[in-house]
């Protein structure tokens, strides 16, 4: 038996074979990034889907603060200096070291006490960036923190 004419592609497979091209095209695009391994540092399953998963059901604001974090695109000195806002890198708390994501949750002695309240209820953890960041169990206590420090005014973090 001899076959005329091209087989039928199914819909599913033909589906499934442009989300792995969009997905390969995507971790190229990704890994070439000057914030990749920044970002790996914090969540090696980057680029992902689990921020949607993590943050599911959680307040937008919420939500974008956490991916300011992660991405370190946030009202941080070492960012504001970035984008040509301020002329300095240190922190205006603590006027010790480079104002950081690092700095800035785990780091900055101006927030010892309010850190110290985080580090009763997280134990080691709260000397993690990337567990402040990713584990769902770690949100409560970090936006807690986040507000006590109250370095976001007029953000909804100080609601």
């Amino acid at each position: 038996m001899v076959c005329r004419g091209d087989l039928p592609t199914s819909r599913s497979a033909a589906r499934q074979c442009h989300r792995k091209q969009i997905s390969s095209k995507t971790r190229k695009w990704f890994e070439s990034s000057p914030r990749c391994h920044r970002l790996w540092l914090i969540d090696p399953s980057m680029p992902s889907l689990r921020l949607r998963k993590d943050t599911q059901g959680m307040e937008q604001w919420k939500t974008y603060l956490l991916v300011q974090l992660r991405t370190g695109h946030i009202l941080l000195q070492v960012h504001l200096k970035r984008i040509g806002k301020t002329n300095s890198l240190i922190c205006p708390k603590c006027h010790k070291a480079e104002e950081t994501v690092r700095h800035y949750l785990t780091e900055c002695e101006a927030f010892a006490t309010q850190r110290g309240h985080m580090e009763r209820q997280l134990w080691r953890a709260t000397k993690s960036v990337s567990t402040l960041l990713m584990n769902l169990k770690a949100f409560t206590c970090l936006f807690r923190f986040i507000h006590k420090m109250g370095r976001f005014q007029g953000t909804q973090a100080e609601s």
